[in-house]
């Protein structure tokens, strides 16, 4: 089985980059995984994925990178597609909207995993059919803004599955 991680950047020390990758060694041992970064800020990422977990980006940001694309005029532009709601609404643009879309339109994946309400909804809408499409939520859904609560009223019923830090937090979700 290909199962595909979609998370904010791979690249830096957080705690959903920890389990994101503690996740994806652990499936690796019986499945092939990838780890699909939208963003690229570092040369290598701050925790290792493990040897037999692809890691690739969407966007370029290191500054001293040939690829660098933090530059480019898409960029500077509001996301159409990312949700407002999101706190990571102001590092997103039509190009990582357009980068996302190609990827997910595009994916050999079985199974399709988000790490944020944000891309959890471009999973949502974009994906190809076929694959299982799965949002994991990091956070609580009372930590959430209402505008973001409201869209992933409208979207999650898309996704095949949604998982959450706790199942008092998976009762809410249901209600």
């Amino acid at each position: 089985m290909h199962i595909s991680f979609l998370i904010n950047s791979a690249f830096g020390m957080g705690g959903t980059i920890r389990t994101t990758f503690n996740l994806a060694r652990t499936l690796a041992e019986q499945h092939e995984v990838e780890v699909v970064s939208v963003f690229r800020y570092r040369d290598r990422p701050f925790f290792d994925p493990g040897p037999r977990v692809r890691l690739r980006s969407l966007v370029d940001m290191r500054r001293h990178s040939s690829g660098f694309e933090g530059g480019d005029p898409e960029h500077a532009l509001p996301a159409r597609v990312f949700p407002r709601g999101d706190g990571r609404f102001p590092q997103y643009s039509p190009l990582t909207d357009r980068r996302i879309g190609e990827d997910l339109r595009t994916t050999a994946a079985d199974v399709v995993i988000g790490t944020r309400p944000g891309l959890n909804a471009h999973i949502a809408r974009q994906t190809r059919r076929g694959p299982a499409r799965v949002g994991q939520e990091h956070l609580t859904l009372a930590t959430h803004p209402a505008r973001l609560k409201l869209m992933l009223r409208g979207t999650y019923p898309r996704l095949d599955a949604v998982t959450t830090v706790t199942e008092a937090d998976a009762r809410d979700y249901r209600r």
